[in-house]
């Protein structure tokens, strides 16, 4: 296992993409989750849960934890799995910013893990056109 990260920029400032991330009504819309189930507490300690459902209909309940929050720039955070992922938030030229998430993860998994990562930053992405 070792640290493997996938950088991106998003169209959007630093603290519009930490929104994002970070408040229950738009981490619904990039989970996506069952619309009023998200229930984040972002804090050093807090927790996140919310319900997808499966495209066969089943209704699925995810849970995650914050290991750390340093608002407006960094998140460590578990995913399904509890699979530790540190997000990294940086301002970037044109009103955009960089986004890196990191993973200890085999190398054998790095072409799934940039993969799931873009599809979830797709949907963050439209949330944030939806939003500006």
């Amino acid at each position: 296992m070792s640290d493997f990260t996938v950088t991106r920029t998003l169209k959007g400032p630093r603290g519009r993409v930490w929104q994002v991330l970070t408040q229950s009504s738009h981490f619904e819309g990039w989970l996506p989750a069952k619309p009023g189930t998200a229930v984040l507490d972002v804090r050093t300690g807090g927790s996140w849960q919310a319900t997808v459902i499966s495209s066969e209909g089943e209704e699925i309940a995810l849970t995650g934890r914050y290991d750390e929050v340093s608002e407006p720039d960094h998140l460590v955070m578990t995913v399904p799995g509890d699979v530790v992922t540190e997000i990294a938030l940086t301002s970037a030229p044109d009103d955009s910013t960089q986004i890196a998430y990191t993973f200890d993860v085999d190398e054998s998994m790095h072409s799934m893990v940039t993969e799931s990562v873009d599809q979830v930053l797709g949907r963050v992405s439209k949330v944030l056109a939806e939003i500006a």
